[in-house]
């Protein structure tokens, strides 16, 4: 399940953008370059309606609903680029779920707010304004945790990425999962690409703390939720307001 891409830092090394076969994944691309073989994900379409795909012109990407109209990703799928046009404009891309009822919803988007900082390997987290809200009815928006789980809990990461050895399996657009004990899990290859932005729930919980960001000479780098909570709580509300980058 991984969009294995983003910013990595190491000993004074910085490597940016996205390796050969990363980036958002091209809706049409069944392409064979991928990482080392993993775990056999597991089905999860009927688990978590918040979480979804969120598209870009250069791709799609995972999303999480966090508000009734905002959605929180990973930086680069917007090429961490934060960007507004014009509601006339075509949208940036549109962000779909499958509700509580069966029901798909899909919602376009005209403003992304990305930032990432090179000496800061946690920080690959993107923000989508919706253009209308999702209704309570269709999903209940995840919230961000507080605090870090114990070194005895478990997470479990949601995507719509390749799945199966080496991430060869492309194209189905169904939500996996897989859940990694802590902390040695968050150094396993469990994501493949298309579920960069994808959350990382503290398990039989909606309470995110990290996000698939990508890897960095073979170790999972997570965009952490937790040590940036305060900027996704403030940009979450000026979406929520349909104030997204106007600050």
């Amino acid at each position: 399940m991984n969009l294995r891409c983003g910013l990595v830092s190491l000993v004074g090394l910085a490597l940016s953008g996205c390796a050969p076969g990363s980036g958002a994944i091209d809706l049409e691309e069944a392409g064979d370059d991928a990482s080392e073989a993993l775990r056999e994900p597991v089905l999860a379409d009927g688990e978590h309606p918040e979480v979804g795909i969120i598209t870009s012109e250069k791709g799609y990407c995972t999303g999480t609903l966090v508000g009734r109209r905002t959605v929180l990703t990973a930086a680069h799928c917007f090429d961490f680029s934060s960007t507004t046009i014009s509601m006339s404009a075509p949208p940036l891309g549109t962000f779909t779920i499958t509700g509580k009822d069966g029901k798909k919803v899909s919602v376009p988007y005209h403003r992304a707010r990305a930032d990432a900082y090179i000496w800061e390997v946690g920080f690959d987290l993107g923000i989508a304004q919706l253009d209308s809200e999702i209704s309570a009815t269709s999903a209940t928006p995840a919230t961000i945790a507080e605090e870090w789980v114990d070194s005895d809990d478990t997470l479990t990461v949601y995507g719509y990425g390749r799945s199966g050895p080496k991430c060869k399996t492309s194209g189905q657009l169904h939500k996996f999962k897989a859940e990694i004990a802590m902390p040695e899990g968050l150094w396993e290859r469990v994501t493949c690409p298309g579920d960069s932005g994808g959350p990382y729930f503290e398990t039989g919980t909606s309470e995110i703390v990290a996000t698939v960001k990508g890897d960095g000479l073979g170790v999972e780098w997570v965009a952490d939720a937790v040590k940036h909570r305060d900027w996704i709580l403030e940009n979450i509300d000026a979406s929520e307001w349909g104030e997204l980058n106007e600050y």
